[in-house]
């Protein structure tokens, strides 16, 4: 029979009059007269009784603004006292104490429990952004490691990265061929260029047709007019050494197309 239920307002567990008429199975306007007959005692012993004007209660007639009373459990179980203490109204007593009974059970379990995960998964939210912001920063140091490393040595990059005994050596070998007259000893041409083979290794691609698919999306392939044939022990295809530090500055900032470099994303 018992449609009531128990809400919270402003941290105080409440029931809407117009259920209690329900139950009592009377006009709510009829309560609420018997209510302002006796709400000077009931406000003496429980508190002031909180009224609102709401819409009606879906389902019942009229659709125009009318007066609610929120009251406490004590201020409807005393209200009730002033009814005649019918089978209906023993009733719907017993339907009020077991409303909020039920309405003080969630507040004192379900609602913690409910706050405790709410907390919790915050929680979780706080540490997967973190670790999301972790990965990025984490991501970007590698970049600009690489970059340092590729155009400093790795040397640098652990002096950066706070090891004040790591050693910085700079070691550049340059291989220069000279022809030099056999009759009169005089170096006819001389050549100090950098070959394809030499930027394979030191770029760290796996080859030379690697080196080159990078070079030509940088425009430094073999048709870009850098390149020249110098001598060697047999002629080769050479590339003017002062274009080092371009080559270098194009590699460590990832520069063109570096997809086949093995560990490394596409180029821009």
């Amino acid at each position: 029979m018992s449609n009531l239920s128990v809400i919270e307002r402003d941290r105080v567990l409440v029931v809407d009059s117009r259920l209690i008429a329900q139950n009592l199975g009377i006009a709510h306007k009829n309560l609420l007269e018997t209510l302002d007959n006796y709400l000077e005692r009931i406000e003496a012993a429980f508190g002031v009784v909180r009224f609102e004007t709401e819409k009606p209660l879906k389902g019942s007639k009229g659709g125009r603004p009318e007066r609610v009373a929120y009251l406490t459990e004590e201020q409807a179980t005393l209200l009730m006292t002033f009814s005649r203490n019918t089978e209906r109204v023993v009733e719907c007593k017993v339907a009020l104490v077991q409303a909020f009974s039920q309405a003080k059970q969630v507040l004192k379990e379900v609602i913690p429990a409910q706050s405790q995960e709410i907390e919790r998964l915050k929680l979780e939210l706080l540490v997967a952004q973190a670790q999301a912001a972790a990965a990025q920063s984490q991501e970007r140091l590698m970049q600009a490691t690489n970059a340092i490393a590729a155009l400093h040595g790795s040397g640098m990059v652990e002096l950066i990265l706070g090891k004040p005994d790591a050693v910085i050596t700079r070691s550049e070998v340059v291989e220069k061929t000279i022809a030099v007259d056999a009759k009169t000893g005089r170096v006819k041409s001389q050549s100090d260029g950098i070959t394809i083979g030499y930027l394979t290794k030191r770029l760290g691609f796996k080859n030379n047709e690697q080196t080159w698919q990078w070079l030509n999306s940088v425009q430094l392939g073999k048709d870009s007019g850098a390149w020249s044939r110098e001598l060697t022990a047999h002629p080769t295809l050479k590339l003017p050494r002062h274009l080092l530090p371009k080559i270098q500055r194009l590699f460590a900032y990832q520069v063109g197309n570096r997809q086949l470099l093995l560990g490394e994303g596409g180029g821009r």
